[in-house]
């Protein structure tokens, strides 16, 4: 297990004569065996602090502290090394290899830091068990459901049993039903292994699996609170439900529409020209809808 010491972080990015200030002299506290979630509109700064407390980018000024280790002032070489061991990575996008099955995707993360093949097939496989896919580990990530490759990123997160699992908008390519197993499949793996673990999401529903939650606004945490407290407090206007209920359906009908479009790509039904064109006009309504829910935030 890990604690998590986030301290007056500020991250800038410049492009140009331009300056982006993506986090402002954030705070943050993560104990250890912790399940946090970070909820957040896009462009909150959510995902750059999980970059900087994964190791993948560096603060402009701050610092991180994870399980004692001072990641914001580690050497190239310390980092490699850090994001390999310490930390398990889970994205919206799965990030498997397509050509791999589902076993050596999981594999893979054992092999980087020579696992040998013997004994990383052998964690492999119970990985794959823990997470509900011994009966798929021969298949493709083509060959899987969303919720099942997310799945098998799970496990390939957990091979070299980091102390800290980092997750960013997971259940984002999900639809509601499988996005709620995926969030409670976190939970477990809290209650079971022990980690620490930080999600990041805009939905508030996947929220509520937290030990607690913090609500990220303009690049700095402005409360953090508990499920609990969450679900006593007014969080949406009365007169806000339905508008709620609306965008929700509308999500749940443009999430099913990228799927059907998705499989008759796979069948070759369209060219890739038009899986292009329709694909990013949907993904587009889709984010101005997720951004009309995120309003509605704690």
């Amino acid at each position: 297990m890990s604690e998590v010491l986030c301290e007056r972080l500020v991250k800038i990015y410049k492009t140009g004569d331009i300056e982006v200030v993506a986090l402002r002299d954030l705070d943050l506290r993560v104990d250890k065996g912790e399940l946090r979630v970070i909820v957040g509109p896009s462009g909150s700064g959510k995902t750059t602090l999980l970059n900087l407390i994964g190791g993948i980018d560096q603060p402009s000024a701050g610092r991180v502290v994870v399980d004692g280790i001072e990641v914001s002032k580690l050497a190239r070489r310390q980092l490699v090394e850090y994001r390999r061991k310490k930390v398990g990575f889970v994205f919206q996008f799965f990030n498997l290899i397509p050509t791999l099955t589902a076993l050596e995707n999981v594999e893979l993360p054992m092999a980087l830091v020579g696992v040998p093949k013997e004994r990383r097939r052998k964690r492999a496989i119970e990985l794959l068990k823990l997470v509900g896919l011994e009966a798929r580990m021969h298949h493709r990530p083509d060959q899987l459901s969303g919720g099942e490759q997310q799945r098998v990123a799970i496990a390939s997160a957990l091979a070299n049993d980091p102390p800290l699992i980092l997750a960013d908008e997971p259940t984002g390519e999900l639809d509601t039903v499988t996005g709620k197993q995926i969030a409670e499949l976190f939970r477990r793996l809290r209650d079971e292994l022990g980690k620490t673990i930080i999600i990041v999401t805009h939905d508030v529903s996947i929220a509520m699996i937290a030990d607690r939650i913090s609500r990220i606004r303009d690049g700095k945490i402005i409360a953090t609170i508990t499920p609990a407290e969450l679900e006593v407090a007014e969080v949406v206007p009365k007169e806000g439900y339905e508008i709620v209920k609306m965008l929700e359906e509308r999500r749940e009908q443009l999430k099913r529409e990228i799927a059907k479009l998705e499989e008759e790509f796979r069948l070759k039904k369209i060219s890739a020209d038009e899986f292009v064109d329709r694909y990013s006009k949907l993904k587009t309504k889709l984010e101005e809808v997720e951004e009309e829910i995120s309003k509605y935030s704690i």
